[in-house]
């Protein structure tokens, strides 16, 4: 293996992370373009003596930018454009100085140095200063040549008035469809228009074709006819790509520093999947799309609405399905706490932020709030993030998200499952205190004031235990000391206990009065 110069793996369909003995094999030349590569570009790379021509481009490779690259003295070809997860800045030293932005393209993330954006100007000084030290005999025939092209210059000019004045003006439709001769141009591996960069980025997940024109499109140009959300970080339009899939396109509103971070977030926490393997209980963003300020994410359109829709129809979303719907979530949750690294924090979770598809499985969405933890598992932040009624209590002192945050809010959101009643609904307790008031009354009290009505039938309660546990697991994670929270794996498996513990029973309403303590 150690005698190959040439390594050519591109276009294959590989996925998964690029081997670390990529770099043993010392070769000449290294292309692993489009294919589906993900996670960080190994370092060792940038130690390949003698590579002369490296090819990165069209993957899902995330982290940071190799600074490792900058040891490769001998390079001459470089291409990493479309890799939309990296992020950092490009080295500037070594032969990275030696490339131009066209070697980057797609990836909003990386900060290119500097003299990338003014390249222009230098090349107009060093025609400048060219053109001074040729002899006067060339200026006089420079000259010359300024007058004639300057007459036919004049003509054209004329012509386009002329043809100005009598073509018809335009309508919206002739925009829209000039919008989609600019988006529709191809993309290219190596070389791309930086007009079209520069104007519109498109970063598309699933390697399925749209432009930012389909987008209008399917938005019918952002019309207030085809919203169907507003929340704090945007508003939410439906829409039909060309291939005919539903999509929900969210427009973030919020400019500058914080926008961009809302943006950047989201695009973090769901591209952490990869667009080979989405999480099932995480809404799947299909790409996004960068138009100067303008910020737009794509994501699969989820038939059955929100989770906050339903969550008081007693009769309609049953005591089963309020299980699963529990389940999906905490499923989520321990994917962004326990399997992603670092862990990631939500700091949004309720129920307007989950979605049903048409079969009522749910699956977590707005991420603008999410953050990754660092190594102590705590975020600073300058301002209360999440939403009243589901914000743990030590969070307006301490002002660190944490793991047991979400943990609480996703508490709130088990009680308001099991008792069919929003966390706030215009009373004068929120449900955690309601519900801590009503345990003081005993298990009596406690279990005919919160199991919902609507399960009595002639006496009995249909899954009145159910969501008695489900209840429990809902106090537990509302403790007001977050260190006697139990993590979300420890969640998810009492979850998961509630359905075989009490598969196919029919108790009576006292049954679930002389079962164990709550907590």
């Amino acid at each position: 293996m150690k005698n190959i110069t040439m390594l050519h793996l591109g276009a294959n369909e590989f996925s998964g992370r690029l081997p670390l003995e990529i770099a043993q094999v010392q070769p000449v030349v290294l292309n692993v373009s489009k294919n589906k590569f993900s996670g960080e570009i190994p370092k060792q790379i940038g130690y390949i003596k003698c590579l002369l021509n490296l090819d990165l481009s069209f993957n899902n490779f995330s982290g940071p930018f190799p600074a490792s690259f900058s040891n490769l003295h001998d390079l001459s070809k470089f291409n990493i454009s479309y890799n939309p997860y990296m992020y950092g800045s490009v080295p500037e030293t070594g032969q990275m100085l030696t490339f131009e932005k066209s070697s980057f393209l797609g990836n909003p993330l990386l900060h290119l140095p500097s003299f990338m954006h003014n390249s222009t100007d230098n090349t107009k000084g060093k025609m400048n200063e060219n053109h001074k030290r040729q002899p006067t005999k060339v200026g006089a025939v420079l000259v010359i040549l300024v007058l004639v092209v300057a007459l036919l210059v004049s003509g054209v000019m004329s012509l386009l008035v002329c043809l100005v004045i009598k073509c018809p003006r335009y309508t919206p439709g002739n925009l829209l469809e000039n919008t989609q001769g600019r988006h529709d141009l191809p993309f290219s591996s190596g070389v791309s228009s930086s007009r079209m960069s520069d104007d519109v980025k498109v970063i598309r997940l699933d390697r399925t074709s749209f432009t930012h024109s389909d987008i209008l499109k399917a938005t019918w140009n952002f019309s207030n006819d085809r919203i169907i959300g507003r929340g704090g970080f945007g508003i939410v339009y439906r829409g039909v790509l060309p291939d005919g899939r539903e999509v929900a396109v969210k427009k973030l509103q919020r400019e500058g520093i914080e926008g961009e971070k809302e943006f950047r977030a989201e695009m973090e926490v769901l591209s952490r999947n990869g667009s080979g393997w989405p999480h099932p209980n995480l809404v799947t963003l299909y790409g996004w799309c960068l138009d100067g300020s303008e910020k737009l994410l794509v994501y699969e359109y989820m038939e059955g609405g929100t989770l906050d829709d339903v969550i008081t129809d007693r009769t309609r979303f049953t005591w089963k399905k309020r299980i699963q719907a529990a389940i999906d979530v905490a499923r989520a949750l321990v994917y962004l706490h326990h399997e992603c690294y670092p862990c990631i924090v939500h700091r949004d979770v309720k129920a307007s932020n989950v979605l049903l598809d048409n079969d009522g499985r749910a699956k977590v969405t707005d991420f603008g709030l999410a953050r990754v933890m660092n190594s102590e598992h705590t975020h600073v932040s300058t301002m209360v993030a999440g939403t009243i009624g589901y914000v743990a209590p030590e969070y307006g002192q301490t002002m660190q998200a944490t793991t047991k945050g979400d943990v609480y809010s996703y508490g709130v959101l088990a009680m308001e499952l099991a008792t069919g009643r929003h966390a706030i609904d215009g009373g004068e307790e929120c449900l955690v205190e309601w519900a801590t008031r009503v345990m003081g009354y005993g298990k009596k009290g406690f279990t005919r004031a919160m199991i919902p009505v609507a399960l009595l039938v002639s006496g009995l309660v249909e899954g009145a235990e159910e969501m008695c546990e489900l209840l429990r697991i809902g106090i537990r994670c509302t403790a007001e000391n977050p260190y006697d929270r139990p993590n979300m794996k420890e969640v998810l498996d009492m979850l998961i206990s509630i359905p075989s513990s009490h598969r196919g029973s029919t108790r009576s309403f006292g049954s679930c009065r002389s079962s164990s303590p709550l907590l």
